[in-house]
């Protein structure tokens, strides 16, 4: 009995003590935090900041940072003021997002239970549907400018052949844009297909069949179970899908050049060709922090908005 006290006596003499193992995991954990932390503030928070910094100098990427001209809020009111193809890229760049969210929103939903139904090859389905996603913008905006070229195009020869006359599409002031939009659902419309099946197959079976025993019909088992209990995902899709129409570049770049005359011209396409075809740094940096303000205050809308409504429901 001795020798085991004197054998524990030992072993807590030697471990380590307790505070001090606590210590030491502590900075370890604070250090495997921190490098993170530092990414974000290295490659992210500096940089914004710079950006909001030369917002309010005149700079042309040539001249020394320390020496660019200070114009304060300058910047800010020529675009708000002054530059009428910033208002119009602002005016297409809205336009671009009503009509990509309406349409991937109905057209994702639909799609998704239509998959999520009994319906042969639905792997295969699902796949075709996703593909696009994977492709590169710009490849695949090369090649919807083909597809509805004026003069050889594949959608203008069908229309053609079957004694429609030929369209302009992207050389149209009036339908570029609307064909970028079709471009764009095109591309994202199997992202949201693949989140409503998700949000579907989350939906437990005992509330359709107990709806189906009280006597309701498909229309009423989709209006009040699977729509209140998708608005969460529905929530994501919306938010998702505005912000990333909000900064539509890649489709239009390589499609129309924002042309023509300025009929497709987006936000982020006016801030690149400002900042890298004008060398006006300071001009296209405000840009950014207008965008940015646009896309903060729209998703505190729609996040109040429908989460307020999902909380009623």
């Amino acid at each position: 009995m001795n020798n085991t006290r004197a054998l524990a006596g030992r072993i807590s003499e030697s471990a380590p003590p307790r505070s001090h193992l606590h210590r030491q995991r502590m900075i370890w954990a604070y250090i495997f935090v921190s490098i993170p932390i530092i990414g974000l503030l290295v490659f992210s928070l500096i940089p914004i900041l710079f950006s909001g910094w030369v917002s309010l100098h005149e700079w042309n990427m040539l001249s020394p940072v320390g020496e660019m001209p200070w114009v304060g809020l300058e910047n800010y009111i020529y675009l708000l003021t002054q530059d009428n193809v910033f208002r119009q890229a602002l005016v297409n760049t809205f336009v671009f997002v009503i009509g990509g969210v309406a349409s991937n929103v109905v057209l994702g939903l639909g799609l998704a239970l239509l998959l999520n139904s009994k319906l042969r090859g639905q792997s295969l389905w699902r796949v075709l549907y996703f593909l696009p996603v994977v492709t590169a913008p710009l490849a695949l905006g090369v090649i919807f400018a083909f597809i509805f070229n004026r003069n050889y195009g594949l959608i203008n020869s069908i229309l053609v052949g079957i004694g429609i006359p030929r369209q302009p599409f992207l050389s149209s002031p009036y339908q570029a844009l609307f064909v970028i939009i079709l471009m764009a659902i095109y591309q994202y419309v199997g992202y949201y297909i693949v989140i409503f099946v998700a949000g579907l197959q989350g939906i437990p079976q005992d509330y359709y069949d107990a709806a189906s025993v009280d006597g309701a019909n498909a229309w009423q088992r989709f209006w009040r179970i699977t729509l209140p209990l998708l608005k969460p995902v529905m929530l994501f899709v919306v938010v998702t899908n505005t912000i990333g129409g909000l900064q539509v570049f890649d489709l239009v770049f390589s499609s129309t050049a924002g042309g023509p005359v300025n009929s497709t011209q987006t936000i982020v396409l006016h801030m690149y060709n400002t900042a890298f075809k004008f060398s006006r740094m300071g001009r296209a940096s405000a840009m950014a922090f207008i965008l940015f303000g646009i896309i903060l205050v729209i998703t505190i809308i729609q996040l109040r908005v429908l989460r307020d409504r999902t909380e009623r429901s």
